[in-house]
Protein backbone atom coordinates (compact mmCIF):
# COMPACT_ATOMS: atom_id res chain seq x y z
CA UNK A 1 0.00 0.00 0.00
CA UNK A 2 1.38 3.21 -0.94
CA UNK A 3 1.30 6.70 1.08
CA UNK A 4 1.68 9.75 -0.52
CA UNK A 5 2.65 12.72 2.09
CA UNK A 6 2.04 16.55 0.83
CA UNK A 7 5.34 18.10 1.62
CA UNK A 8 5.30 21.24 3.50
CA UNK A 9 4.89 24.28 1.73
CA UNK A 10 7.94 27.33 1.93
CA UNK A 11 6.27 29.26 3.51
CA UNK A 12 5.26 26.55 6.43
CA UNK A 13 9.13 25.51 6.11
CA UNK A 14 10.19 29.28 6.76
CA UNK A 15 8.42 29.52 10.01
CA UNK A 16 9.26 26.18 11.30
CA UNK A 17 12.57 27.53 10.92
CA UNK A 18 12.23 30.69 12.52
CA UNK A 19 10.28 29.19 15.25
CA UNK A 20 12.56 26.53 15.46
CA UNK A 21 15.86 28.75 15.72
CA UNK A 22 13.40 31.27 18.71
CA UNK A 23 13.18 28.15 20.58
CA UNK A 24 16.65 26.98 20.37
CA UNK A 25 17.58 30.56 21.52
CA UNK A 26 14.88 30.46 24.31
CA UNK A 27 15.56 27.61 25.55
CA UNK A 28 19.29 28.67 26.22
CA UNK A 29 18.18 31.89 27.97
CA UNK A 30 15.83 30.26 30.30
CA UNK A 31 18.04 27.63 30.99
CA UNK A 32 20.62 29.78 31.61
CA UNK A 33 18.38 32.37 33.73
CA UNK A 34 17.17 29.49 36.02
CA UNK A 35 20.55 27.97 36.62
CA UNK A 36 21.93 31.22 37.73
CA UNK A 37 19.04 32.28 39.55
CA UNK A 38 19.33 29.16 41.07
CA UNK A 39 23.01 29.65 42.19
CA UNK A 40 22.32 32.90 43.68
CA UNK A 41 19.44 31.89 45.79
CA UNK A 42 21.73 28.77 47.37
CA UNK A 43 24.48 31.39 47.80
CA UNK A 44 22.57 33.56 49.51
CA UNK A 45 20.74 31.05 51.25
CA UNK A 46 24.52 29.40 52.64
CA UNK A 47 26.06 32.71 53.41
CA UNK A 48 22.79 33.40 55.86
CA UNK A 49 23.15 30.10 57.22
CA UNK A 50 26.88 30.11 58.03
CA UNK A 51 26.43 33.70 59.86
CA UNK A 52 23.90 32.34 61.97
CA UNK A 53 25.96 28.90 62.59
CA UNK A 54 28.99 31.24 63.44
CA UNK A 55 26.72 33.39 65.83
CA UNK A 56 25.45 30.60 67.49
CA UNK A 57 28.89 29.02 68.20
CA UNK A 58 30.25 32.23 69.52
CA UNK A 59 27.18 32.66 71.76
CA UNK A 60 27.39 28.93 73.25
CA UNK A 61 31.53 29.04 73.67
CA UNK A 62 30.49 31.32 76.74
CA UNK A 63 28.60 28.03 78.14
CA UNK A 64 31.49 26.35 78.89
CA UNK A 65 32.09 25.26 82.68
CA UNK A 66 34.92 25.45 84.75
CA UNK A 67 35.41 21.44 83.89
CA UNK A 68 35.77 22.31 80.30
CA UNK A 69 32.63 21.05 79.20
CA UNK A 70 29.60 22.89 77.20
CA UNK A 71 26.56 23.02 79.53
CA UNK A 72 24.36 25.05 76.53
CA UNK A 73 21.02 27.15 77.98
CA UNK A 74 17.72 26.07 76.45
CA UNK A 75 16.75 29.35 76.54
CA UNK A 76 19.50 30.69 74.49
CA UNK A 77 18.59 27.65 71.74
CA UNK A 78 14.88 28.50 71.68
CA UNK A 79 16.22 32.03 70.87
CA UNK A 80 18.33 30.89 67.96
CA UNK A 81 15.48 28.87 66.67
CA UNK A 82 13.21 31.31 66.27
CA UNK A 83 14.50 33.27 64.38
CA UNK A 84 14.16 30.66 61.77
CA UNK A 85 15.22 26.69 61.44
CA UNK A 86 16.37 24.04 63.50
CA UNK A 87 19.13 24.08 66.22
CA UNK A 88 21.02 21.47 67.78
CA UNK A 89 24.10 21.38 70.10
CA UNK A 90 26.32 18.43 69.66
CA UNK A 91 29.13 17.27 72.44
CA UNK A 92 32.71 17.07 70.67
CA UNK A 93 32.24 13.30 70.30
CA UNK A 94 28.78 13.97 68.08
CA UNK A 95 26.38 12.79 70.62
CA UNK A 96 23.21 15.12 71.16
CA UNK A 97 23.09 17.76 74.03
CA UNK A 98 20.22 20.00 73.20
CA UNK A 99 17.60 19.73 70.11
CA UNK A 100 15.30 22.97 69.49
CA UNK A 101 12.88 20.28 67.64
CA UNK A 102 9.54 19.11 69.58
CA UNK A 103 10.72 15.49 70.89
CA UNK A 104 9.98 12.76 68.92
CA UNK A 105 11.23 14.59 65.90
CA UNK A 106 13.82 12.53 63.84
CA UNK A 107 17.29 13.59 63.94
CA UNK A 108 19.21 15.45 61.55
CA UNK A 109 21.06 13.78 59.34
CA UNK A 110 24.28 14.33 60.60
CA UNK A 111 27.25 11.94 59.24
CA UNK A 112 30.80 11.55 61.21
CA UNK A 113 32.47 13.45 57.97
CA UNK A 114 30.53 16.30 59.30
CA UNK A 115 31.49 16.68 62.63
CA UNK A 116 35.29 15.35 60.90
CA UNK A 117 37.48 18.49 61.17
CA UNK A 118 39.88 17.34 57.98
CA UNK A 119 36.90 18.02 55.57
CA UNK A 120 35.72 20.99 56.40
CA UNK A 121 32.22 22.28 57.47
CA UNK A 122 30.58 22.68 53.95
CA UNK A 123 26.82 23.58 53.71
CA UNK A 124 25.06 20.55 52.08
CA UNK A 125 21.60 19.49 51.39
CA UNK A 126 19.28 16.74 53.55
CA UNK A 127 16.09 15.47 53.82
CA UNK A 128 14.21 15.78 57.15
CA UNK A 129 11.12 14.08 56.74
CA UNK A 130 9.43 14.61 53.66
CA UNK A 131 11.21 18.85 53.64
CA UNK A 132 14.67 19.78 52.12
CA UNK A 133 16.83 20.90 54.45
CA UNK A 134 20.25 22.84 54.19
CA UNK A 135 22.79 21.70 57.35
CA UNK A 136 25.62 23.49 58.07
CA UNK A 137 28.05 21.88 61.41
CA UNK A 138 30.05 24.56 62.92
CA UNK A 139 32.21 23.75 65.68
CA UNK A 140 32.02 25.48 69.12
CA UNK A 141 35.60 26.51 70.38
CA UNK A 142 36.00 27.65 73.68
CA UNK A 143 39.77 29.84 74.80
CA UNK A 144 42.17 27.48 76.21
CA UNK A 145 39.71 24.15 75.66
CA UNK A 146 39.18 23.60 72.17
CA UNK A 147 36.48 22.14 70.50
CA UNK A 148 33.86 21.78 73.28
CA UNK A 149 31.08 20.53 70.55
CA UNK A 150 28.91 21.79 67.15
CA UNK A 151 25.99 23.55 66.30
CA UNK A 152 24.43 22.24 63.85
CA UNK A 153 21.82 24.88 61.85
CA UNK A 154 19.29 23.27 59.59
CA UNK A 155 17.02 25.23 57.80
CA UNK A 156 14.05 24.48 55.02
CA UNK A 157 14.11 25.18 51.09
CA UNK A 158 10.95 24.83 50.62
CA UNK A 159 10.33 28.90 50.16
CA UNK A 160 13.53 28.84 47.74
CA UNK A 161 12.43 25.94 45.79
CA UNK A 162 8.84 27.24 45.34
CA UNK A 163 10.55 30.46 43.99
CA UNK A 164 12.43 28.47 41.61
CA UNK A 165 9.42 26.11 40.12
CA UNK A 166 7.20 29.46 40.28
CA UNK A 167 10.53 30.73 37.94
CA UNK A 168 10.68 27.86 35.90
CA UNK A 169 7.17 27.20 34.98
CA UNK A 170 6.78 30.90 34.21
CA UNK A 171 9.63 30.49 31.76
CA UNK A 172 8.19 27.42 30.45
CA UNK A 173 4.62 28.91 29.53
CA UNK A 174 6.22 32.26 28.10
CA UNK A 175 8.12 30.47 26.24
CA UNK A 176 5.22 28.14 24.72
CA UNK A 177 3.42 31.54 24.43
CA UNK A 178 6.71 33.30 22.44
CA UNK A 179 6.64 30.24 20.01
CA UNK A 180 3.27 30.69 19.36
CA UNK A 181 3.24 33.79 18.07
CA UNK A 182 6.60 33.23 16.29
CA UNK A 183 5.35 30.69 14.52
CA UNK A 184 2.09 32.60 13.36
CA UNK A 185 4.53 35.62 12.67
CA UNK A 186 6.71 33.70 10.62
CA UNK A 187 4.18 31.80 8.53
CA UNK A 188 2.60 35.61 8.06
CA UNK A 189 5.98 37.38 7.14
CA UNK A 190 6.82 34.22 5.14
CA UNK A 191 3.47 34.66 3.42
CA UNK A 192 4.44 38.21 2.91
CA UNK A 193 7.88 37.65 1.92
CA UNK A 194 6.86 34.93 -1.03
CA UNK A 195 3.73 36.80 -2.25
CA UNK A 196 5.50 37.23 -5.51
CA UNK A 197 6.69 33.72 -5.89
CA UNK A 198 3.23 33.02 -5.68
CA UNK A 199 2.67 35.38 -8.69
CA UNK A 200 5.46 34.30 -10.48
CA UNK A 201 3.73 30.65 -10.43
CA UNK A 202 0.26 31.74 -11.10
CA UNK A 203 1.87 33.81 -13.84
CA UNK A 204 3.68 30.27 -15.55
CA UNK A 205 0.36 28.54 -15.05
CA UNK A 206 -1.74 31.31 -17.00
CA UNK A 207 0.72 31.19 -19.88
CA UNK A 208 0.75 27.16 -19.92
CA UNK A 209 -2.82 27.05 -20.34
CA UNK A 210 -3.67 30.32 -22.35
CA UNK A 211 -0.53 30.52 -24.15
CA UNK A 212 0.04 34.32 -23.74
CA UNK A 213 3.65 34.66 -23.30
CA UNK A 214 2.64 38.60 -22.91
CA UNK A 215 1.72 38.39 -19.27
CA UNK A 216 3.96 39.76 -16.68
CA UNK A 217 4.29 39.48 -12.77
CA UNK A 218 3.95 43.26 -11.10
CA UNK A 219 7.14 44.50 -9.99
CA UNK A 220 6.87 44.77 -5.97
CA UNK A 221 9.43 46.02 -3.09
CA UNK A 222 12.21 48.64 -4.18
CA UNK A 223 13.46 45.97 -6.53
CA UNK A 224 16.56 45.52 -4.43
CA UNK A 225 15.92 42.09 -2.93
CA UNK A 226 16.23 38.43 -4.09
CA UNK A 227 12.09 38.18 -4.63
CA UNK A 228 12.05 41.30 -6.62
CA UNK A 229 15.15 40.59 -8.75
CA UNK A 230 13.68 36.95 -9.45
CA UNK A 231 10.55 39.00 -10.50
CA UNK A 232 12.40 41.08 -12.82
CA UNK A 233 14.64 38.45 -14.47
CA UNK A 234 11.20 36.30 -14.61
CA UNK A 235 9.55 39.43 -17.03
CA UNK A 236 12.81 39.56 -19.23
CA UNK A 237 12.28 35.59 -19.73
CA UNK A 238 8.94 36.83 -20.85
CA UNK A 239 9.85 39.01 -23.25
CA UNK A 240 12.41 36.84 -24.48
CA UNK A 241 10.00 34.14 -25.08
CA UNK A 242 7.49 36.11 -26.33
CA UNK A 243 10.14 37.76 -28.82
CA UNK A 244 10.88 34.63 -30.05
CA UNK A 245 7.46 33.33 -30.27
CA UNK A 246 6.25 35.69 -32.45
CA UNK A 247 9.77 35.28 -34.47
CA UNK A 248 8.58 32.14 -34.79
CA UNK A 249 5.14 32.36 -36.32
CA UNK A 250 6.49 35.21 -38.53
CA UNK A 251 8.98 32.56 -39.54
CA UNK A 252 6.49 29.41 -40.19
CA UNK A 253 4.50 32.17 -41.26
CA UNK A 254 7.12 33.21 -44.48
CA UNK A 255 8.64 29.63 -44.89
CA UNK A 256 4.63 27.81 -45.03
CA UNK A 257 4.22 30.96 -47.73
CA UNK A 258 7.32 30.24 -49.46
CA UNK A 259 6.83 26.73 -49.75
CA UNK A 260 3.59 27.33 -51.07
CA UNK A 261 4.87 28.92 -54.12
CA UNK A 262 7.07 26.54 -55.59
CA UNK A 263 4.39 23.88 -54.69
CA UNK A 264 1.89 25.34 -56.65
CA UNK A 265 3.96 26.50 -59.67
CA UNK A 266 5.31 22.85 -59.46
CA UNK A 267 1.96 21.25 -59.69
CA UNK A 268 0.66 23.24 -62.02
CA UNK A 269 3.16 22.54 -64.45
CA UNK A 270 2.64 19.15 -64.06
CA UNK A 271 -0.86 19.57 -64.67
CA UNK A 272 0.14 21.05 -67.80
CA UNK A 273 2.85 18.45 -68.63
CA UNK A 274 -0.16 15.52 -68.59
CA UNK A 275 -1.77 17.01 -70.86
CA UNK A 276 -1.66 14.97 -74.17
CA UNK A 277 -2.10 18.30 -76.75
CA UNK A 278 0.69 19.77 -75.52
CA UNK A 279 3.29 20.79 -77.76
CA UNK A 280 6.84 19.32 -77.28
CA UNK A 281 8.35 22.82 -77.05
CA UNK A 282 5.86 23.80 -74.35
CA UNK A 283 6.10 20.33 -72.47
CA UNK A 284 9.70 20.94 -72.26
CA UNK A 285 9.54 24.56 -70.95
CA UNK A 286 6.80 23.54 -68.36
CA UNK A 287 9.64 20.87 -67.13
CA UNK A 288 12.42 23.17 -67.01
CA UNK A 289 10.05 25.74 -64.90
CA UNK A 290 9.23 22.29 -62.79
CA UNK A 291 12.85 21.28 -62.18
CA UNK A 292 14.04 24.96 -61.38
CA UNK A 293 10.87 25.47 -58.69
CA UNK A 294 11.93 21.65 -57.17
CA UNK A 295 15.61 23.03 -57.08
CA UNK A 296 14.47 26.38 -55.53
CA UNK A 297 12.34 24.28 -52.74
CA UNK A 298 15.23 21.71 -52.33
CA UNK A 299 17.47 24.79 -51.11
CA UNK A 300 14.87 26.84 -48.80
CA UNK A 301 14.26 23.43 -47.37
CA UNK A 302 18.24 22.95 -47.02
CA UNK A 303 18.19 26.49 -45.51
CA UNK A 304 15.33 25.98 -43.01
CA UNK A 305 17.28 22.84 -41.86
CA UNK A 306 20.42 24.46 -41.72
CA UNK A 307 18.88 28.03 -39.52
CA UNK A 308 17.13 25.60 -37.55
CA UNK A 309 20.10 23.28 -36.54
CA UNK A 310 22.15 26.68 -35.82
CA UNK A 311 19.41 28.16 -33.94
CA UNK A 312 18.28 25.04 -31.61
CA UNK A 313 21.97 25.03 -30.48
CA UNK A 314 24.97 23.84 -32.23
CA UNK A 315 27.59 23.50 -31.35
CA UNK A 316 31.18 24.78 -33.13
CA UNK A 317 34.40 22.60 -33.42
CA UNK A 318 37.05 25.41 -33.01
CA UNK A 319 40.61 25.05 -33.66
CA UNK A 320 42.54 27.46 -35.27
CA UNK A 321 41.72 28.31 -38.96
CA UNK A 322 43.74 29.53 -41.23
CA UNK A 323 41.28 31.78 -42.70
CA UNK A 324 42.81 33.09 -45.64
CA UNK A 325 43.77 29.37 -47.18
CA UNK A 326 39.25 29.03 -46.85
CA UNK A 327 38.86 32.18 -48.65
CA UNK A 328 40.77 31.17 -51.50
CA UNK A 329 39.30 27.52 -51.16
CA UNK A 330 35.96 29.34 -51.32
CA UNK A 331 36.45 31.59 -54.19
CA UNK A 332 37.78 28.34 -56.38
CA UNK A 333 34.47 26.50 -55.08
CA UNK A 334 32.14 29.86 -56.34
CA UNK A 335 33.41 30.25 -59.50
CA UNK A 336 31.69 27.63 -61.39
CA UNK A 337 28.64 28.01 -59.60
CA UNK A 338 28.63 31.74 -61.13
CA UNK A 339 29.76 31.25 -64.62
CA UNK A 340 28.42 34.38 -65.37
CA UNK A 341 30.48 36.71 -63.78
CA UNK A 342 33.89 36.93 -63.01
CA UNK A 343 34.97 36.01 -59.31
CA UNK A 344 38.77 36.81 -58.65
CA UNK A 345 41.05 37.51 -55.35
CA UNK A 346 42.22 41.24 -54.24
CA UNK A 347 44.49 41.56 -52.09
CA UNK A 348 45.19 38.80 -48.83
CA UNK A 349 47.18 38.99 -45.98
CA UNK A 350 47.88 35.74 -43.50
CA UNK A 351 45.59 35.45 -40.74
CA UNK A 352 44.27 32.67 -38.17
CA UNK A 353 41.38 32.73 -36.30
CA UNK A 354 39.95 30.82 -33.90
CA UNK A 355 36.80 28.66 -34.96
CA UNK A 356 35.06 26.18 -36.93
CA UNK A 357 36.23 25.76 -40.30
CA UNK A 358 33.30 24.42 -42.14
CA UNK A 359 30.94 26.99 -40.48
CA UNK A 360 33.29 29.71 -41.84
CA UNK A 361 33.73 28.09 -45.28
CA UNK A 362 29.77 27.87 -45.57
CA UNK A 363 29.97 31.79 -44.22
CA UNK A 364 31.87 32.65 -47.49
CA UNK A 365 30.07 30.26 -50.16
CA UNK A 366 27.09 31.94 -48.84
CA UNK A 367 28.43 35.70 -49.19
CA UNK A 368 30.02 34.92 -53.02
CA UNK A 369 26.72 32.73 -53.50
CA UNK A 370 25.03 36.06 -53.40
CA UNK A 371 27.32 38.19 -54.47
CA UNK A 372 27.47 35.83 -58.00
CA UNK A 373 23.72 35.37 -58.11
CA UNK A 374 22.84 39.23 -57.95
CA UNK A 375 25.44 40.54 -59.98
CA UNK A 376 24.76 40.90 -64.06
CA UNK A 377 26.43 38.23 -66.87
CA UNK A 378 30.17 40.52 -67.20
CA UNK A 379 30.17 41.72 -63.48
CA UNK A 380 33.14 41.24 -60.97
CA UNK A 381 32.87 39.74 -57.55
CA UNK A 382 36.47 40.59 -55.53
CA UNK A 383 36.99 38.77 -52.03
CA UNK A 384 40.11 40.17 -50.18
CA UNK A 385 41.18 40.03 -46.63
CA UNK A 386 43.46 42.08 -44.04
CA UNK A 387 44.70 42.69 -40.43
CA UNK A 388 43.39 45.53 -38.88
CA UNK A 389 44.69 45.69 -35.19
CA UNK A 390 43.26 42.61 -33.27
CA UNK A 391 40.56 41.84 -36.27
CA UNK A 392 40.61 40.08 -39.28
CA UNK A 393 38.77 41.83 -41.94
CA UNK A 394 37.04 40.11 -44.90
CA UNK A 395 35.49 42.51 -47.75
CA UNK A 396 33.74 40.60 -51.07
CA UNK A 397 32.30 43.65 -53.16
CA UNK A 398 30.51 43.23 -56.24
CA UNK A 399 29.21 45.18 -59.53
CA UNK A 400 26.00 43.75 -59.25
CA UNK A 401 22.30 45.46 -58.73
CA UNK A 402 23.26 47.03 -55.32
CA UNK A 403 20.51 46.94 -51.93
CA UNK A 404 18.31 49.85 -51.63
CA UNK A 405 18.86 51.96 -48.52
CA UNK A 406 15.67 51.09 -47.18
CA UNK A 407 16.53 47.05 -47.19
CA UNK A 408 19.81 47.03 -45.75
CA UNK A 409 18.16 47.39 -42.21
CA UNK A 410 16.15 43.52 -43.15
CA UNK A 411 18.91 42.04 -45.67
CA UNK A 412 19.77 39.47 -42.50
CA UNK A 413 16.42 38.20 -41.18
CA UNK A 414 15.10 35.43 -42.23
CA UNK A 415 13.43 35.04 -45.53
CA UNK A 416 13.78 38.88 -46.64
CA UNK A 417 13.98 39.56 -50.18
CA UNK A 418 14.14 43.25 -51.39
CA UNK A 419 12.33 44.16 -54.60
CA UNK A 420 15.08 44.44 -56.34
CA UNK A 421 16.30 41.12 -55.08
CA UNK A 422 12.72 39.02 -55.98
CA UNK A 423 13.50 40.23 -59.98
CA UNK A 424 16.43 38.35 -60.28
CA UNK A 425 15.91 35.14 -61.43
CA UNK A 426 16.82 32.97 -60.36
CA UNK A 427 16.38 34.47 -56.79
CA UNK A 428 17.57 32.90 -53.32
CA UNK A 429 15.50 31.66 -50.26
CA UNK A 430 16.34 34.84 -48.25
CA UNK A 431 17.59 32.37 -45.68
CA UNK A 432 21.42 32.85 -46.65
CA UNK A 433 22.76 36.01 -44.85
CA UNK A 434 20.24 34.59 -41.93
CA UNK A 435 22.52 32.19 -41.86
CA UNK A 436 25.56 33.92 -42.01
CA UNK A 437 24.61 36.38 -39.37
CA UNK A 438 24.59 33.11 -36.65
CA UNK A 439 28.50 31.82 -38.10
CA UNK A 440 29.59 35.47 -37.45
CA UNK A 441 28.03 35.91 -34.07
CA UNK A 442 28.85 32.25 -32.93
CA UNK A 443 32.72 33.48 -33.53
CA UNK A 444 31.78 36.61 -31.80
CA UNK A 445 32.26 38.75 -34.79
CA UNK A 446 30.09 40.99 -36.64
CA UNK A 447 29.15 41.72 -40.36
CA UNK A 448 27.53 44.25 -42.53
CA UNK A 449 26.57 45.52 -45.85
CA UNK A 450 27.52 48.85 -47.48
CA UNK A 451 27.12 50.04 -50.82
CA UNK A 452 30.01 50.04 -53.55
CA UNK A 453 31.11 53.68 -54.40
CA UNK A 454 30.93 52.71 -58.12
CA UNK A 455 27.82 50.83 -58.11
CA UNK A 456 27.38 47.49 -56.45
CA UNK A 457 27.51 46.13 -52.91
CA UNK A 458 30.41 45.71 -50.14
CA UNK A 459 29.74 42.75 -47.61
CA UNK A 460 32.37 43.29 -44.40
CA UNK A 461 32.81 40.19 -42.48
CA UNK A 462 35.08 40.91 -39.14
CA UNK A 463 35.95 38.01 -36.50
CA UNK A 464 38.85 38.37 -33.98
CA UNK A 465 42.30 37.65 -35.43
CA UNK A 466 43.96 34.61 -33.17
CA UNK A 467 47.87 34.01 -32.85
CA UNK A 468 49.41 31.78 -35.52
Amino acid sequence: MNFSVRRLSIRTRLALIYTGLLVAALAVFGTGVFLVLRAQLQSSFDASLRANAEHAAGAFAQDVGADGQLHPTPRLLDQFASTGGRVVILDPTGKLVLDSAPAGTPPLPVSSSDISPNDGHETRTAREGADSVRLLVHPIEASGHGVVGYVVWASSTHDTDNLLRTVALVLVLGGLLLTALAFGGGWLLARRALAPVADVTDTARAISLSGDFGARVEAVGSGGDEVSELAVAFNEMLAALEENHQALQRFLGDASHELRTPLTTLRASLELVARPALPADDREALLADALAETERMAGLVGDLLSLARAESGARLEVSPVELDAVLLEAVRQSGPAAPHVRVEVGSIEPAVVFGDRDRLKELLLIVLDNAGRYTPAGGTVTASLRLEKQNVLVQISDTGIGIPERDRPHVFERLYRGSAARSVRPSGTGLGLAIAKWIVEAHAGSIRVSPRQSGGTVVTIELPASAR
